[in-house]
C-alpha cells in the first residue's frame, strides 16, 4: 500500500511538473504574440495616416465612399485596439479564444485597408 501512495505522490509531482512547464511556453507564446499584434497595429496605424493624407487624391465621385470606408476602418481599428488590450490581460485559460478573436479583428482591419487602397487604383 505504501508503494502505490508513493507512485501517486511522485506521478502528482511530475504532472504539476508538466503543467508548469506548458505554462511558462504558452506565456512565451503569447508574449511573442504579443509583441506581433503591437507592431502590426502600429504598423496599420501609420498606414492610415498615409490613407488620411492621400485622401485630396481621391475622385470627387468617389470622395463620400472613400470617406464612409475611412470611418470604417478607423472602428475596425479601434476594434483591434480594443482585442489587443484583451490580449494582454488573458489568461491562461482565455488566451486561445481572445488570439483567435485578434487574428480576426486584424483580418477584417487589413481586408478594409486593401478595400480603401483600391479608391486610389479608380483615380
Amino acid at each position: 500500500m505504501k508503494r502505490i501512495g508513493i507512485v501517486i505522490i511522485v506521478l502528482g509531482f511530475v504532472l504539476a511538473g508538466f503543467q508548469v512547464a506548458f505554462s511558462q511556453e504558452q506565456k512565451e507564446q503569447k508574449g511573442e504574440y504579443q509583441k506581433q499584434a503591437e507592431a502590426k497595429l502600429k504598423e496599420f496605424k501609420q498606414k492610415l495616416e498615409e490613407l488620411k493624407g492621400k485622401a485630396g487624391e481621391v475622385k470627387q465621385e468617389v470622395r463620400e465612399d472613400f470617406n464612409k470606408g475611412m470611418k470604417e476602418i478607423q472602428k475596425k481599428e479601434e476594434a483591434a485596439n480594443k482585442k489587443f488590450k484583451e490580449l494582454k490581460s488573458a489568461s491562461s485559460k482565455s488566451w486561445e479564444k481572445v488570439k483567435s478573436d485578434m487574428d480576426k479583428a486584424m483580418g477584417e482591419l487589413n481586408k478594409q485597408y486593401e478595400k480603401m487602397l483600391s479608391y486610389f487604383k479608380k483615380t
